[in-house]
């Protein structure tokens, strides 16, 4: 699956800056992570497989492609290669920000066929790691502007709609 990386922050223009990749850190141990991991209970450390820490370049350790798998081990998500690309998977792997223009905080509701594989908070960010469907759109409400906005997906393309 493609990965972005899609932060939306209402308060500035453009609302959505988009990333055709998710970093990834290396320390303590090559993971995602998703909200703050060094505070318990507002984030977790999705690790990375050994195969799909070889494929980064010497830069930045950058995710373009990847699939999640559940650790038989451990039973926790893991992000790896992906085996052989099947065209008819049109989903992607997005890590999405709702950022701090929520002062009152976000609601994200995301519609059927979503796969919600981690949430987290920084500060006043909510992130998630979604499997996110090709042609759907997720839901962010702004709980104190009592504002609606629709994100969609078509392809490699965000778009966002407000919604009242």
């Amino acid at each position: 699956m493609q990965a972005y990386e899609v932060e939306f922050t209402p308060s500035q223009l453009p609302p959505l800056r988009i990333q055709d990749a998710v970093r990834a850190q290396s320390l303590p141990a090559p993971h995602v992570p998703v909200g703050d991991p060094s505070t318990p209970g507002r984030g977790v450390r999705i690790p990375l497989t050994s195969r799909l820490v070889a494929s980064f370049n010497q830069g930045a350790p950058l995710i373009e492609r990847a699939k999640a798998y559940r650790d038989p081990k451990t039973g926790r998500i893991v992000l790896g290669v992906e085996q052989a690309e099947d065209a008819r998977d049109t989903r992607a792997l997005v890590l999405l920000s709702a950022s701090s223009g929520f002062p009152e905080g976000v609601s994200v509701v995301s519609q059927e066929g979503f796969i919600l594989l981690a949430k987290g908070e920084v500060g006043r960010t909510q992130q998630l790691l979604l499997i996110w469907p090709d042609g759907s759109g997720i839901s962010i409400e702004d709980l104190a502007r009592e504002e609606r906005y629709e994100l969609r997906r078509a392809g490699d393309q965000f778009d966002h709609v407000v919604r009242q």
